[in-house]
């Protein structure tokens, strides 16, 4: 994991550095060239530049790591004011904020139950006293640290303190390389991803039901030759804990309103951009008070794929510059390159030159009378 580094003499260099923003949706130190410091409070430690705009899809990068499946928690923040620092350091930060494998830092291997014994039984102190969190600690001290600077707020500085998932001893703890973790939870990440939880969510967003989805996923499982990663181990409770979190929310669909999870903007950004979007307006149009629309990308196998939706009444079928205007300006602010080939619409009652203005369609856009996907 110590490739693509150079070595700098000093800290105060660091803004002659370059600022990275690697062309994907979620990127992780593989993708980055790192700079190793000498001397002062940071030396020996890995440091590089991005937009401070793309920390979160740095760390959701960071947390899929193939051999160490892990989450990254915040462990501290600190934040201040500008204008509260006279004569600021080069690192000086807003924020500064803290990421630690959610492994470590405290290791209770040794602690594991024992048949017969209450696994819910808590440490005394410390932070791996919360509830669920015991069997997660396994001494890991991979941490990082992101400081927004103070004289280039646009700027994250990325501190990489310890890149390796490894105990003090400097043997790996959790995922495929330790041997201890074979067959038990540390193999995995700890919890499901956020692609697998923003797709449940979608899910349940349109009404499907809570065993619907478990049994579609345990079906998915099984297809695939049974389980081998965390998702494959989602449950019922995952699932209704997500539900009941939704039912929480106080928000209120309008009659033209719409849906775009992150986990199908990832998809629109990755299958979208020189493909084609379907625009399919007859979802369940006899069962739901509002006619319910979604976009559509197609992936290599050409499966379609919502990546989004929109709530809106027959009468306002003509109004996409409502919502189309939103939509676009969340795809180009992850990827402002981001432009369709052609878009499908299955309605020639729509008017299609929002499509073609919003998206900036290379082919234009097409109207198929009775699309069936």
């Amino acid at each position: 994991m110590k490739g693509h580094e150079s070595k700098m003499a000093r800290m105060e260099d660091i803004l002659s550095l370059p600022v990275q923003d690697p062309p994907y949706t979620e990127f992780s130190a593989l993708h980055i060239k790192w700079v190793t410091v000498e001397g002062g409070r940071q030396g020996g430690d890995d440091i590089a530049l991005i937009p401070f705009s793309r920390v979160g899809d740095f760390v959701k990068g960071e947390s899929s790591n193939a051999e160490c499946p892990a989450n990254f928690r915040v462990e501290s923040r600190r934040k201040r004011a500008e204008g509260s620092l006279n004569k600021p350091r080069v690192d000086g930060y807003l924020e500064y904020t803290l990421y630690w494998c959610s492994y470590g830092p405290e290791d209770y291997r040794d602690n594991e139950p024992h048949i017969g014994e209450n696994p819910s039984t808590r440490p005394a102190t410390g932070k791996g006293s919360r509830p669920g969190r015991r069997h997660m600690m396994r001494g890991c001290i991979c941490h990082f640290t992101v400081k927004r600077l103070y004289t280039r707020p646009e700027i994250a500085l990325i501190i990489y303190n310890q890149r390796n998932h490894v105990d003090k001893s400097g043997a790996p703890c959790h995922g495929v390389l330790d041997q201890e973790s074979v067959g038990t939870r540390a193999m995995y990440a700890p919890r499901i991803s956020e692609e697998l939880r923003q797709k449940v969510i979608s899910m349940l967003h349109v009404g499907i039901s809570l065993d619907t989805i478990v049994q579609h996923h345990v079906e998915e499982v099984q297809r695939h030759g049974g389980p081998h990663v965390r998702d494959d181990f989602l449950t019922r409770n995952d699932v209704r804990n997500m539900e009941r979190h939704i039912r929480t929310l106080s928000s209120e669909l309008h009659e033209d309103d719409g849906c775009s999870t992150d986990w199908q903007l990832q998809h629109m950004l990755r299958y979208g951009h020189g493909g084609y979007i379907a625009f399919h307006s007859s979802c369940a149009s006899e069962k739901l008070k509002h006619n319910l629309c979604s976009l559509l990308a197609f992936d290599s196998s050409q499966n379609a794929i919502p990546v989004a939706w929109i709530i809106t009444s027959y009468s306002h079928r003509q109004n996409i510059h409502k919502w189309l205007p939103s939509l676009v300006k969340r795809i180009h602010g992850k990827d402002t390159r981001w432009k369709p080939n052609a878009v499908i619409v299955d309605d020639p009652v729509f008017d299609t030159s929002p499509f073609n203005v919003g998206f900036y369609c290379v082919s234009g856009v097409f109207v198929v009378v009775g699309l069936k996907l």
